[in-house]
């Protein structure tokens, strides 16, 4: 394996890159002008940004801190065949998959109430029926609903509306 060249082949995904150590994503083609961030916000999955044009060759992981890509081939050294992931193919992954947290909670650590500290699944509704559940760890269950809310109206989450309407909250168990 040469470690000089910017496309490494390898025979299987890398557990991590042989250079810094990082974790080894997938490269998603197709995407545009996207961001990583945006990607991870909309899809909630950490992934490199492949562009609109697919190489002959193409890589199909790369290292999170960018050092690195991994070309798959045989054992022999020819191109093995290979399926490059599009944005078109890419489902999102459960939106309790990112753990909100209050600005509540730190203060409840440093002054040593810890135990008023929960972890909540927030159900709710957007103005255009948008049906999601989050997860947030705050102090009560109000402040998970704002924090929420807080979260949906600056436009971190992806979806199309600001607006919410709290359905259920519930302690996570």
């Amino acid at each position: 394996m040469a470690i000089h060249t910017r496309i490494i082949d390898v025979t299987r995904k890398p557990v991590k890159c042989p250079v810094c150590g990082g974790e080894v994503v997938d490269i998603i083609y197709g995407t545009g002008d996207m961001t990583e961030t945006e990607f991870f916000l909309e899809y909630r999955k950490q992934a490199v940004m492949g562009g609109d044009t697919i190489p002959r060759r193409p890589p199909v992981w790369a290292c999170n801190l960018g050092c690195k890509r991994f070309r798959k081939v045989n054992y022999d050294g020819t191109d093995a065949p290979v399926r490059v992931k599009l944005l078109k193919n890419v489902r999102p992954a459960p939106s309790t998959v990112i753990n909100w947290q209050s600005s509540t909670v730190a203060e409840a650590l440093e002054s040593g109430e810890g135990d008023m500290v929960r972890t909540y699944l927030v159900d709710f509704v957007s103005e255009f029926g948008e049906k999601e559940t989050f997860r947030c760890t705050a102090t009560s269950r109000e402040d998970a609903a704002e924090t929420i809310r807080q979260v949906v109206a600056h436009g971190r989450t992806g979806l199309v509306s600001p607006f919410i309407e709290v359905t259920n909250i519930r302690e996570e168990q």
